[in-house]
């Protein structure tokens, strides 16, 4: 169940998206009146995925890189590291007990592939202004 965990076979990526690296602990986010799951966090060139244990198998939620307003960590004592990646305002989506060096991989990883996508989209939308006026 681990590997399948960690794995996006059943989604359909993009004809140029590719898989990075993955972490994985206990998700923090509010669904059907739970809040506690555990998960992995799964980057892409494009987009996160956000995969939850079910008791009917793997539950996978894709994030694309321009809804997340922001990443954050800290480390707690009794805890460990936790990830918290923000929409918006608010703190959508936890993650804790993860492990240092996989932690480190990941978040290069996000913010390098993030920070593509987002200067992108932001090239895209001036070639459409520009073609506009």
């Amino acid at each position: 169940m681990h590997r399948k965990l960690k794995s996006l076979d059943n989604v359909e990526l993009r004809d140029d998206e590719v898989v990075g690296p993955e972490i994985v602990g206990t998700i923090e986010y509010e669904k059907d009146g739970f809040h506690s799951f555990y998960g992995a966090i799964i980057t892409t060139t494009q987009r996160v995925f956000v995969n939850i244990r079910r008791e009917d198998g793997i539950e996978s939620h894709p994030v694309e890189y321009s809804d997340i307003s922001g990443i954050s960590t800290e480390n707690l004592l009794m805890v460990g590291n936790i990830i918290h990646i923000w929409i918006g305002n608010e703190i959508k989506i936890s993650m804790k007990s993860v492990s240092d060096g996989k932690l480190d991989r990941f978040l290069s990883f996000l913010y390098k592939y993030r920070s593509r996508q987002l200067r992108l989209d932001s090239d895209a939308s001036l070639n459409r202004t520009k073609k506009a006026g």
